[in-house]
């Protein structure tokens, strides 16, 4: 294993707030999905059969160290095994009480099992509910269900007992019954084991889908692309018909619409916060590691050898997680609209035999489709039924012609009406000279009449396109983003080149729309010439925002070298599109929610907010239309022609454009305004189909 930072340790450290306890490591039933049974790792043989009690106490002393340094102040423990009932409900309390009597009392310690119900007779729920001992059983589904995988050792049905004993917890009322954990059989219509459960007032009810690798598939070897069909149709039929049943698994998923953290290991980020204690002692990583190599979760140490604290940055811990983080994921999964929701799927389920846990999860189809499915049926719940689409038809915002010219005239007679009733509760007079943005940046930051405002009298030296202000030197266009951006000074020589090349920009502009130049007059008021507070910005930098409408900041030099025309008329445009952009959105949404989901975006690091993500989508789209018009270009027309550059911008931004319109087509809470504006846009840039198949899938 590649060796780790500090910070590396800082970031990936386990974050401990539960202990999996497998007190008994033999099982009375011989279900044949088992990860401890039937898979890779059978350490279970070499096991005692039972934990110790001496092993119990250890695991105490050492969780009241532990909570004693870390910041939490509650704990989880879970019995489990095998079958955690073999070491007794009169055990299981004898071990709740050990452990307590370890612990301070500060703590808020919980105790539940995880059991086949096989030994929960009314004598053992009865001693198990004294202790406040939470239940869950395993139980998937009908008879016919549950006995196609969960059978005893001689091949026969373990349904009864199962159910008697789900009879039993129904009937409880001290609360100790947490729910049901079910694997699924896609072979099984969904509405079976809705109609199932709907039955029952279940307290909570979990789907799984088996665990499996790529190195050795299971189920999906059987029900090849079943799971995947099997998965959409169980959600859109919860979605529509039975969200009552508190399935954990698909709230996960319609959660992460709204980037809301998972609770189930199946999806998204995190860190490590569960440990595993083996019945002889020994630490582990979490148990279904089992699935993939023999050993992999074993970390030679046990409650007699080392504290939590040292266990929560034990070089394995460490890489699990840094694989629950966006550069754990395997390559394939860095260019997928659904990582932040998938988190690369499930540890364990990426296992290759090449490739190790380097790889996407072999359930990477199911979980881009049941993500897909998600987000169209809350979509479509966003969207009023019937809703009309006004004012767009087959409008892009990016057919740049007279109608567009007009829209842009009325956006900025909107924005200088909105700056003038301002300028009244100031106690000003807006002035021609006097840019709408100030105004409405300095009403963002303080209430009308809170203070004098001293707008600049002076009026700029320099004009393009006849009327856009070059360097206003009114403060409050700068006050806001002075953080980001500062502005060029007018003696240097930056300035002059920016101002010098500005009718080559024109022409640029012109070539691609002959409207375009009068549509960016119509609708901008001023242009900063700035560059970057950062030190180490070498790239093209530019700049806008929709707090300060209408105003442009753009950079003439990059990296300490002068812009050419074409790439300055680039700039321009880019944060043009964005303006237009803003003025579309506030007189009609594209978006019923601007932050959720995210996506992680080709053109910036990390993950981007639907709202920017659609920004920059459209941005692009807009550039690579502009590239594209450069490249057919005569270059005799233009001066400081590159042929080779305009062609290679055209291809990467309609890439770009490309994967924006998909991805946001699919996996964003657009309106249906939204979705028109994309569609139309996909139509100009002459893109087939906006369908997309998950990036991860391996052959």
């Amino acid at each position: 294993m590649a060796s780790l930072s500090d910070i590396d340790k800082i970031s990936h450290k386990a974050e401990f707030t539960a202990a999996l306890l497998k007190v008994a490591s033999r099982c009375n039933l011989d279900c044949d999905y088992c990860y401890v049974y039937h898979h890779v790792d059978q350490s279970w043989r070499t096991q005692p059969k039972l934990m110790s009690f001496d092993t119990i106490r250890n695991f105490g002393s050492r969780l009241n160290t532990y909570l004693l340094v870390s910041s939490q102040n509650s704990f989880s423990i879970i019995f489990h095994g095998g079958e955690p009932l073999l070491f007794s409900a009169e055990g299981l309390v004898e071990a709740c009480d050990s452990i307590r009597n370890q612990v301070d009392i500060r703590f808020d310690l919980d105790f539940s099992i995880q059991t086949n119900g096989h030994l929960l007779s009314d004598s053992a729920l009865s001693t198990l509910e004294k202790a406040k001992i939470g239940i869950s059983l395993s139980l998937d589904g009908p008879k016919y269900v549950n006995d196609m995988h969960r059978v005893d050792h001689g091949g026969k049905s373990s349904y009864r007992a199962t159910y008697e004993a789900l009879q039993r917890l129904l009937k409880t009322q001290s609360g100790v019954f947490q729910g049901v954990l079910t694997v699924v059989d896609p072979s099984v219509p969904p509405v079976e084991l809705f109609e199932y459960f709907s039955q029952f007032d279940l307290p909570g009810l979990d789907f799984l889908i088996p665990d499996a690798t790529h190195e050795r598939p299971v189920f999906i070897e059987q029900y090849r692309n079943q799971f995947e069909t099997w998965l959409t149709d169980a959600f859109e039929l919860w979605y529509q018909e039975y969200s009552h049943l508190p399935i954990r698994f698909f709230d996960a998923i319609l959660g992460s619409r709204l980037s809301i953290p998972s609770s189930t290991d199946v999806m998204g980020f995190g860190a490590v916060n569960l440990i595993v204690i083996d019945t002889d002692g020994s630490y582990t990583d979490h148990d279904v590691f089992k699935i993939t190599k023999a050993g992999i979760n074993h970390l030679q140490e046990s409650v007699r050898s080392a504290e939590l604290e040292s266990i929560a940055i034990h070089p394995r811990i460490l890489e699990h997680g840094r694989l629950l983080s966006v550069e754990g994921v395997a390559n394939e999964c860095l260019v997928c609209p659904a990582l932040e929701a998938c988190g690369g799927g499930s540890v364990m389920h990426r296992y290759h035999s090449e490739r190790g846990l380097d790889a996407p999860t072999v359930y990477c189809s199911e979980m881009f489709s049941v993500i897909s499915t998600a987000t169209k049926l809350l979509r479509s719940d966003l969207n009023s039924p019937g809703g009309r689409v006004d004012n767009l038809g087959s409008e892009s915002y990016l057919s740049f012609d007279r109608n567009f010219v007009e829209s842009c005239r009325i956006w900025r007679s909107r924005t200088e009406s909105r700056a003038t009733e301002l300028a009244i509760d100031f106690g000003v007079q807006h002035l021609d000279h006097m840019p709408a943005a100030a105004l409405i940046l300095k009403n963002s930051v303080s209430s009308p009449g809170s203070e004098t405002i001293g707008f600049s009298a002076a009026k700029p030296r320099d004009y393009w396109l006849g009327t856009i202000r070059i360097q206003h030197d009114e403060p409050w266009l700068l006050k806001p983003f002075s953080d980001s951006v500062r502005v060029i000074k007018r003696d240097s020589i930056q300035y002059q080149h920016g101002l010098d090349i500005l009718d080559s920009v024109e022409l640029y502009l012109a070539e691609f729309s002959p409207f375009l130049p009068r549509a960016i007059r119509e609708l901008i008021s001023d242009i900063l010439f700035v560059e970057s507070t950062e030190e180490d910005e070498t790239g093209i930098f530019s700049f806008s925002d929709d707090s300060a409408p209408n105003v442009l900041y753009i950079a003439p030099f990059a990296g300490g070298e002068p812009l050419a025309p074409d790439d300055l008329a680039d700039s321009i445009l880019h944060e043009f599109l964005h303006q237009i952009l803003y003025h579309v959105e506030v007189a009609s949404p594209l978006l019923h929610d601007h932050d959720n989901p995210r996506f992680p975006a080709p053109w910036r690091a990390g993950f981007r907010p639907s709202g920017g993500f659609l920004h920059g989508t459209f941005v692009f789209s807009g550039l690579a239309l502009f590239w594209r018009a450069i490249a057919e270009s005569d270059e005799s027309k233009l001066p400081m022609y590159n042929k080779t550059k305009a062609v290679a911008n055209a291809a990467d931004f309609k890439e770009q454009a490309t994967y924006g319109l998909k991805s946001a087509h699919k996996f964003s809470l657009l309106t249906e305004h939204g979705i028109k504006l994309v569609e139309n846009i996909a139509q100009q840039l002459e893109i087939d189909s906006l369908a997309m198949k998950a990036p991860g899938i391996l052959h």
